[in-house]
């Protein structure tokens, strides 16, 4: 456990270790302050007992004699007020030692989930296709929030009460070594005990909340995500029965952790007062029942183990918590290590060319000769078989190219290709002759607007999913309306009360698959888009809307270069040149009559479009 918490801070920033450097140091100043304020009751409660100690020689009585004050119980009375003092400034020290070490977990805590956002947010489109979003999901608000509440706060706080029962410990040995030795070696034989006897418990328990906490996730996505279906197919008991189950497991998991980490300091009162009681038993036999000798004594040691017994049980129940759940950051550990130094990737050109981020976003490299790919083949990870398999293909600029062929022929792959979001294995991408890499990737992605076959729309506005991403205060309304009416949405505004600000509800539920068609493009447009790329856009609408849709994207014929595919010929019968491929290889190319006079594979789609 220790050696991943080791690793944990290594995988800090400079800032955020300089930071957890710092509170070290009130840590220790905290720790000092609460061994002054245990010290300065001793000799308060002698003198207590013992008003003549004012007379003769000591430290009390010429502090007496150096004070000026006449009257012994007014002294003890200023006495009294500086001890107040004393311990009212350990408090304000302790308070604003814990204050900012809790502010600092948190703190951290959410600095490394938005370090992980922003590493996910950077990965390529491979890492996102073979993944799960539900463990991202679960890593950036599940992990962290475990990680700062069950890992760096609890260390934090064990950190500090280590300082003080340091530093307590210490100054009761030089009191007394032996009664300070007897009762730190109970309390350790107790506390190490106990920990012994749970820690297995502890770690199968934090497995297992990371793998309930995962299922859970992932039930509640498929449950929300396909509400339709499950209310179709009767399956609600079934995800109920399901998440209850992973409810179940992670509530008994986190459960017994939290109580292993809190029944142990009941036994240890115990052990605490019994020690107490002896102590009193040897101080009285050791001075002959004097009390004015024991009550000094006894006062130190009283507030000492006040101090000391709610310190010891906060380190154990630190440790304890923090050995419950360390399963939380090996969950994490290589995607925080994977994102060290990690820069904010640059954005696209906002609105009138200015900046929408602290980072410059490349200008767009707009093709004015042709986009072509060039004897490329690309695999899929952990596949023999090659997507693409030395394709070449010329898209002439300002032109309309379609990309035809059965399912698995390679279409879609070579759109990604053509999207900068895979890299070939072999061959490359070129615009206008210059292969396609660095920042000109990133230039190029600027001048491409993508339609896919299934637009995500976020539970906003009209507005909002044709600017998507960018902040309220950054959307240009001139480019809304502008791509809304290129987009052929003018119609559908006019409908709406709320016009833009109509909100669409959660994946564009309230509105039809045409409608959404139309926002994905106007999507496209809203940063003028000079390349436009089509998954199948249309392929899951009704005749007419499709129209209404390929009308929409006609009309930019002449003025971008538009790449589509499709599976209904009709959508790609105006195309200026069409691409048949079939088994990772472009197998013909041609205008729509000629593939359908030489092309027997084409002449049979035809006849089922």
């Amino acid at each position: 456990m220790f050696a991943n918490l080791r690793a944990l801070i290594g995988l800090l920033t400079r800032e955020q270790r300089r930071r957890l450097l710092q509170l070290q140091g009130l840590v220790v100043l905290m720790a000092f302050a609460e061994v002054g304020g245990v010290l300065a009751i001793g000799p308060f409660m002698a003198l207590v007992g013992d008003m003549s100690r004012l007379q003769g020689d000591g430290v009390l009585a010429e502090l007496y004699a150096a004070s000026g004050i006449s009257e012994p119980r007014d002294f003890l009375f200023w006495m009294g007020v500086g001890v107040l003092v004393a311990l009212a400034l350990s408090a304000v020290i302790s308070v604003l030692a814990i204050w900012r070490l809790t502010l600092y977990g948190q703190q951290l805590g959410a600095e490394l989930s938005i370090r992980l956002y922003r590493h996910y947010m950077a990965q390529p489109w491979l890492f996102h296709a073979g993944g799960s979003s539900t463990r991202l999901v679960s890593n950036i608000a599940q992990e962290t929030q475990r990680i700062t509440d069950t890992l760096i706060s609890p260390l934090m706080r064990m950190n500090a009460k280590a300082a003080t029962a340091t530093c307590m410990v210490a100054a009761l040995v030089l009191f007394n070594p032996l009664v300070a030795l007897i009762g730190l070696a109970v309390f350790a034989v107790c506390f190490v005990g106990l920990y012994g006897a749970v820690r297995a418990r502890l770690a199968a328990n934090g497995r297992a909340v990371s793998r309930s906490q995962v299922a859970r996730y992932q039930l509640m996505a498929e449950g929300f995500g396909g509400i339709k279906d499950t209310l179709l197919l009767g399956r609600q008991a079934m995800f109920n029965q399901r998440f209850e189950a992973a409810s179940r497991r992670y509530g008994r998991a986190q459960g017994v952790t939290k109580a292993l980490a809190q029944v142990p300091r009941y036994l240890v009162e115990l052990v605490a007062f019994g020690t107490v009681i002896f102590l009193v038993l040897y101080l009285l036999a050791a001075h002959e029942g004097n009390l004015g000798t024991i009550l000094p004594l006894l006062s130190v040691y009283a507030l000492a183990g006040f101090k000391l017994l709610p310190a010891f049980q906060q380190i154990y129940a630190s440790v304890a918590l923090m050995r419950g759940n360390i399963s939380a950051f090996e969950t994490v550990q290589q995607d925080l290590k994977a994102s060290r130094g990690q820069e904010q990737p640059s954005t696209r050109t906002a609105p009138g060319g200015e900046q929408s981020s602290t980072a410059q976003a490349p200008a767009k490299l707009v093709p004015q000769e042709a986009v072509a790919l060039s004897n490329v083949t690309f695999h899929y990870p952990g596949k023999e078989q090659p997507a693409l398999d030395s394709v070449s293909l010329t898209i002439p600029a300002q032109q309309v190219i379609g990309l035809v062929g059965p399912s698995g022929s390679g279409k879609s792959t070579a759109i990604d290709l053509l999207l900068g979001l895979v890299d070939p294995q072999q061959g490359e991408l070129r615009v206008d002759g210059q292969p396609l890499a660095g920042p000109r990737k990133r230039a190029w992605q600027n001048a491409v607007g993508f339609v896919p076959q299934a637009i995500f729309l976020a539970d906003a506005s009209i507005r909002e999913n044709i600017a998507f991403g960018l902040p309220s205060d950054e959307i240009d309304e001139e480019r809304v309306r502008r791509a809304a009416h290129m987009a052929h949405l003018d119609e559908l505004l006019e409908q709406l009360p709320a016009g833009l600000d109509t909100r669409v509800g959660e994946r564009g539920i309230q509105l039809s698959g045409g409608q959404r068609q139309r926002i994905g493009i106007a999507r496209a447009l809203y940063d003028d888009a000079d390349v436009l790329i089509l998954d199948e856009a249309t392929s899951a609408l009704d005749g007419i809307t499709e129209r209404q849709v390929m009308q929409a994207i006609h009309d930019f014929a002449g003025s971008k270069t538009i790449i589509m595919i499709a599976h209904r010929l009709s959508t790609v019968r105006r195309c200026d040149r069409i691409y048949l491929m079939q088994q990772g290889r472009v197998v013909d190319q041609g205008r729509y009559d000629e593939l359908v006079e030489r092309n027997a594979t084409f002449q049979r789609m035809a006849a089922h479009s």
